[in-house]
């Protein structure tokens, strides 16, 4: 059966460039030519669970609230020549998303969604920005660069893994397990005050902000956080 995809709204605009000089020749670099920059937007009706997303490039603004369908806008921009062939599905409740670039830092691939609420993410990019508002399903964010930031999370399961990024992650309920791994990063979370079995291996102490914040073993809500470099900074706010 088809899937029930309602395209509201499709806009192309293609720009086809020529260089006219030496200077725009230099700005331009090897991509001149017809360059792609376009928004789709979609209306996705069907029951989902998961969100996939594998690019190279850009950011996902998302927030989810009570609510029947999903509202997708995709913003992509490139050079022709160098965009690669993306591939978009809707099948067995996961919606995924993958789009490449011959050359990173050149095309850039956009996501702005509003959500039902339990639907998840699992993000893969090389330079990301990330913003997710109330998402309650579970999150996985994998970025060699750039940031991740959650406000009033509703997520059980939560992990982030970076190479140089800053994760600010706000959680309106107690989570199970929050997994961060940077090599390089600063780290802020906020979460219900109470007990959480810490698993800190940071370069200098973690700081416990706020609300108490207790750590204990035998705890059931596990926080952990590997950083190669930076700093961590947990702070509890009363429920």
């Amino acid at each position: 059966m088809a899937n029930r995809i309602t395209t509201l709204f499709a806009r192309a605009g293609r720009l086809r460039v020529v260089a006219s000089g030496a200077g725009l020749w230099l700005m331009m670099g090897a991509y001149c030519g017809l360059a792609v920059d376009f928004t789709e937007t979609f209306l996705i009706t069907d029951s989902v669970d998961r969100i996939e997303i594998d690019v190279d490039d850009g950011n996902v603004d998302a927030v989810a609230y009570d609510r029947e369908a999903i509202l997708l806008k995709r913003h992509t921009f490139g050079y022709e020549r160098i965009l690669g062939v993306p591939d978009f599905t809707v099948e067995d409740g996961v919606i995924r998303f993958e789009a490449h670039c011959k050359k990173q830092g050149v095309c850039t691939f956009d996501h702005l969604l509003e959500l039902p609420l339990g639907i998840g993410f699992d993000i893969t990019m090389l330079d990301g920005r990330i913003d997710l508002g109330y998402i309650d399903g579970a999150i996985a964010v994998a970025l060699e660069t750039g940031y991740f930031r959650g406000v009033q999370l509703g997520a059980t399961q939560c992990t982030f893994t970076a190479e140089s990024a800053d994760a600010d992650l706000e959680f309106a309920v107690v989570p199970e397990s929050v997994t961060v791994e940077l090599d390089d990063g600063e780290v802020y979370l906020t979460v219900p005050t109470g007990a959480y079995r810490c698993d800190f291996d940071v370069p200098g102490e973690a700081v416990l902000d706020g609300t108490e914040i207790t750590c204990d073993d035998a705890a059931t809500s596990t926080l952990r956080v590997k950083l190669g470099s930076g700093t961590l900074t947990v702070t509890g706010t009363a429920p």
